[in-house]
């Protein structure tokens, strides 16, 4: 008889072999899923994976997202110029415009297995809010680059991550705004801020996924507070600010560094930045980097080495969306206000 014949009398033979059986295929699925580029290998599908080093993660995808009301041949010539300085720098890598509608049908084919993202964008009307939401779900479904489209290339993408950092940096983010040891300008709500008009990122970071969910928390409880439903939502500046904004992107770093450290991560640990700093898998460029220009933090001038992005702050959504009123006075003026932030004409 064959030797794996299994008879009446092989009860012993038969639980061997299917002990056998089992151990295999469980040790076959382990490698399978865990092994570098299997099925949780990071940065190869939008679903969120391990905050690990130690996985071989692929390069940054050769994506660059921007964001408009209006296809390329409805834009102006300032923003078919600035597009211009994102292609011509950086011929390999692919570029897209999202648009009020294709932004809708990219949230519906990526995330169909969100449900909670789906229908809070398509709910979702009032549009700076949508636009801060698309950029972070972008770099979450597919990764590469998001820029307003009212911002310039100054450098090659690939000259962003420094030598030594571009295999551990899988999210590359810049400070907007530095308090230094001045007084809080009186619409900022955090004495440090980075900024989303520039962010560089592999699919499935898990800074990106704490973000979009705290942004689908955090408009599900403003329009209870409001007493609307999501379409009806109206927030003020600062209400932006911290549901979607800037804000809330920041205080989400902040949050996930001091999870992945182990320590009380705040402002303190990268005011006063002026080289790139690694935190984890998160790279830290100073405020020349992506915010150069700029009348405060000791920004340099876009003409700087380090400078990579200029942020030409084109349009103003202040005006849509009053300020709330403080009690201290920060020495800033509405002047400064309208100026330090302010988007693209995305769904506007």
């Amino acid at each position: 008889m064959a030797l794996l014949s299994i008879t009446a009398d092989s009860k012993p033979s038969r639980i061997a072999l299917l002990a056998c059986v089992v151990l295999f295929t469980f040790i076959g699925v382990h490698f399978l899923y865990l092994m570098p580029g299997g099925p949780l290998s990071y940065g190869r599908s939008p679903t969120p994976v391990n905050h690990t080093n130690t996985i071989v993660k692929p390069d940054f995808p050769r994506k660059i997202w921007q964001t408009s009301k209006t296809s390329p041949a409805g834009l102006n010539h300032m923003d078919r110029t600035s597009i211009q300085s994102w292609t011509k720098m950086n011929q390999k890598w692919r570029y897209e415009i999202i648009t009020q509608y294709s932004a809708e049908s990219y949230v519906r084919d990526r995330f169909s297995h969100r449900r909670d993202i789906e229908e809070t964008f398509t709910d979702l009307q009032d549009p700076i809010l949508r636009a801060d939401l698309i950029r972070y779900l972008v770099l979450l479904g597919d990764g590469g680059v998001y820029s307003d489209i009212d911002t310039k290339s100054l450098k090659p993408i690939e000259d962003w991550v420094p030598a030594a950092y571009k295999d551990h940096a899988n999210i590359v983010v810049g400070i907007e705004y530095d308090r230094l040891e001045g007084n809080r300008w009186i619409d900022w709500t955090l004495d440090l801020q980075f900024c989303t008009w520039a962010i560089m990122a592999k699919p499935g970071h898990p800074l990106l996924e704490m973000t979009v969910n705290r942004v689908i928390r955090g408009l599900r409880k403003l329009a209870f507070k409001q007493g609307k439903t999501i379409s009806g939502i109206k927030p003020s500046f600062n209400e932006v600010l911290d549901t979607t904004g800037p804000a809330l992107f920041t205080q989400s770093i902040f949050d996930i560094l001091s999870r992945s450290t182990g320590s009380n991560f705040t402002w303190l640990n990268v005011t006063r930045l002026t080289s790139a700093r690694l935190v984890d898998d998160v790279l830290i460029l100073p405020i020349t980097a992506f915010g150069s220009g700029q009348s405060h933090s000791n920004s340099g001038s876009p003409n700087d080495d380090t400078a990579l992005v200029e942020h030409l702050f084109k349009g103003s959504w202040k005006n849509d969306h009053p300020m709330e009123e403080k009690k201290e006075d920060s020495g800033s003026s509405d002047a400064d206000s309208v100026s330090r932030r302010s988007t693209n004409d995305f769904f506007q």
